[in-house]
């Protein structure tokens, strides 16, 4: 990602985790933990019969929700993200957790990663693609450390194409009418000069200006993925009901990619 983008996560990263925490301790807790679970159950029941403790990537990890819960599952976790300060929250919320001892922290660029070719049986990564200047790069990357049979879990929306789109700027302005997100206290958000710094960035970055998820389709394919899934739904799953209300404009979806 750009440096100026990396900073402004820097800055974001106390609020961030603010979130990430309320997350934890609510009620989408374990729909989460379900949901990560099932769709990564045969990479890591794979890895358990060759005798090997499930191994998991969690690629722009921010402060640790993803990481946090694949170390309740048992697994060996990378957590990797670009923000030192990011990473510093993700630890401090795994020692709360609990799980701080299955949990190794990499600060680091997710599009040059620096592990070996067959590292990992799964990776994932929420909210992080929409961010990155070479989106396929990053892919190809984490493909490249993936074992074979490997799973691969994108969870991401077209966050500011509201900006570029008409039609999602009036639906976004409808649903949100200058309210605050329900449920989330003030401490978790953005302030409204941060948000108006980060629609800045997102104006120079590529998926702004691109309709996904069928590009990132077509990207996995290009990189030679056979077995790509989308689940353009999954946002009524793991949202609750003030975020489905809140982000309708900019549904999350799940693309699913199996090595």
């Amino acid at each position: 990602m750009s440096k100026e983008m990396s900073e402004y996560w820097q800055g974001r990263s106390r609020s961030y985790s603010n979130g990430v925490k309320g997350e934890l301790a609510g009620e989408m807790r374990p729909i989460w933990q379900a949901v990560l679970s099932s769709r990564t159950a045969r990479a890591r029941f794979a890895a358990r019969t060759a005798g090997r403790t499930p191994c998991v990537a969690d690629f722009g990890c921010g402060p640790g929700m993803f990481s946090i819960l694949y170390a309740a599952m048992g697994c060996e976790v990378v957590a990797m993200d670009y923000s030192q300060n990011m990473l510093d929250h993700a630890a401090e919320n795994a020692r709360q957790e609990g799980v701080f001892q299955n949990i190794s922290f990499t600060c680091g660029d997710v599009s040059k990663l620096p592990f070996p070719s067959g590292s990992f049986d799964v990776a994932v990564c929420r909210n992080v693609t929409w961010i990155l200047e070479d989106p396929e790069r990053a892919y190809a990357e984490w493909l490249r450390v993936l074992v074979p049979g490997g799973k691969l879990l994108v969870f991401d929306a077209n966050w500011y194409r509201y900006l570029v789109d008409p039609e999602t700027a009036r639906r976004r302005d409808e649903d949100q009418n200058g309210r605050m997100l329900e449920g989330w206290d003030e401490e978790a958000q953005a302030t409204s000069d941060e948000e108006r710094y980060c629609e800045e960035l997102a104006q120079t970055l590529p998926f702004t200006h691109i309709l996904r998820p069928a590009w990132d389709v077509q990207a996995f394919e290009r990189l030679g993925c056979k077995d790509v899934s989308v689940d353009e739904d999954i946002w009524k799953l793991v949202w609750p009901k003030s975020e489905q209300d809140y982000y309708g404009a900019t549904p999350m979806f799940l693309i699913e990619v199996e090595k």
